[in-house]
């Protein structure tokens, strides 16, 4: 139904001229949808015609629209036979498949002199999708009250009428038999119970490593969904603020987000940076260096830090780690191009802010396609490998300041095991 529509406005668009001028000429406005269908956006072009008061005679329009959230914006556009054009600006809502626009300004209108006046349009409408989802269909009634004539605004004397308005559309076949929406729509994440200083009977704080070239963390580096591409992009949109890492004389392991980056300042401290020379160019003399930003490839993100909490709640008798923010680490290159052989923080994300952002993010596992998990769940349930690389103590030492080689990794393993013995002694069998 609705394509035979379509094509017989196509040929009375442009292949039939068009009927006798009215003294009121009425334009469509474009009627458009603010909501997502089948994942669909509405936002463009519109074709339709406006039958007159004899219902013989239809003009042409096109309608140009943009969708911004629930809100509708654009213009509509009328032509007459001997190619008389008049623009209006149009604005509205957007409810469910109800939308109501109004036309509620002239952009430009040749109109000779005056001569013809044009309505301004109220219209409500419904959209709906054909049954082979090939075209989107609107339709609906308008009404006016005003109408312009190229120079000033009048008492309209327009007779309300209907209007339907096509667009060919394209809606992707769903990829599978169900659709994933469970956590993509998830609106809250689990909260952690309240914990009051006077219940706090042991504390740690701890900082480890998450090595993503493990077998068990590979997932986390997966190109279907990376855990770098999921933070960077919750910067870009500012749904998630990037910290500076660097060490000050009041923040001695730049960690405790007390400077915020712009998104060009984070993004800048992953590009792959080179040393390049700076040369007078009058003497040819070299006079100094600088880095410069390069592209960056997710891919040589290979290591994040985490840094928590273990806290004994004596009120409710548990034991538990809470992340308090997360580090991508890069290798940063010093002088002559060479980069350090130490993995460096390149900026903190504080962890209980980015966790409405990961808990709308699945990660890929290798096992199962429907595991359900998000990257919320993986930090909440510790679903990574992981080696402690400094544990609080009173000289404020990391692993690496008193030990070397393998020996670093016993001693990591030591201070989790110690964590896990204090626990453990708090009882008896």
């Amino acid at each position: 139904m609705y394509i035979k529509a379509f094509l017989h406005i196509a040929e009375r668009l442009f292949l039939l001229p068009y009927g006798l001028l009215m003294k009121h000429l009425l334009i469509l406005f474009a009627f458009f949808t603010a909501v997502t269908v089948h994942g669909q956006n509405l936002t463009g072009k519109w074709l339709g015609e406006l039958p007159q008061d004899n219902k013989d005679v239809k003009f042409k329009l096109e309608m140009d629209l943009v969708q911004t959230g629930k809100t509708l914006t654009g213009t509509s556009t009328f032509s007459t036979v001997d190619n008389h054009k008049v623009v209006f600006a149009l604005q509205g809502t957007i409810d469910g498949n109800k939308v109501t626009l109004e036309e509620y300004k002239g952009v430009s209108c040749d109109c000779e002199s005056g001569h013809y006046e044009f309505c301004l349009k109220k219209m409500k409408g419904t959209f709906t999708v054909d049954s082979l989802s090939t075209l989107f269909v609107i339709d609906g009634t308008w009404s006016s009250d005003r109408s312009f004539n190229g120079k000033a605004y009048l008492t309209s004397t327009c007779v309300p009428g209907r209007f339907t308005i096509v667009r060919p559309a394209f809606i992707r076949p769903l990829d599978g038999y169900y659709r994933k929406t469970n956590i993509p729509n998830s609106t809250k994440t689990t909260t952690y119970a309240a914990v009051h200083e006077r219940d706090v009977v042991f504390a740690k704080r701890v900082w480890r490593e998450i090595d993503l070239r493990e077998k068990m963390n590979q997932y986390l580096a997966s190109p279907k969904r990376r855990l770098i591409d999921v933070i960077l992009a919750g910067i870009d949109n500012r749904d998630i603020a990037a910290y500076d890492p660097r060490s000050t004389k009041n923040d001695r392991n730049g960690d405790s987000f007390a400077t915020r980056l712009t998104v060009e300042q984070a993004r800048g401290m992953l590009a792959d940076s080179t040393v390049i020379d700076i040369v007078d160019s009058k003497t040819g003399d070299k006079t100094g260096s600088k880095l410069v930003a390069g592209e960056f490839n997710p891919d040589n993100v290979v290591k994040f830090r985490i840094k928590e909490d273990w806290l004994y709640d004596k009120q409710r008798g548990i034991f538990e780690p809470r992340i308090i923010g997360i580090a991508p680490l890069i290798k940063v290159k010093i002088a002559g191009n060479v980069s350090n052989t130490e993995y460096q923080p390149a900026f903190w994300i504080y962890f209980p802010e980015a966790r409405p952002l990961l808990a709308t993010k699945e990660a890929i596992r290798r096992d199962n396609d429907a595991t359900g998990l998000s990257f919320d769940d993986v930090f909440m349930k510790r679903l990574f490998n992981s080696y402690v690389v400094k544990q609080s103590n009173d000289r404020d030492e990391r692993i690496r300041d008193y030990s070397q080689g393998i020996d670093k990794l016993y001693e990591a393993e030591r201070q989790k095991l110690n964590l896990m013995g204090w626990e453990l002694g708090l009882w008896q069998y």
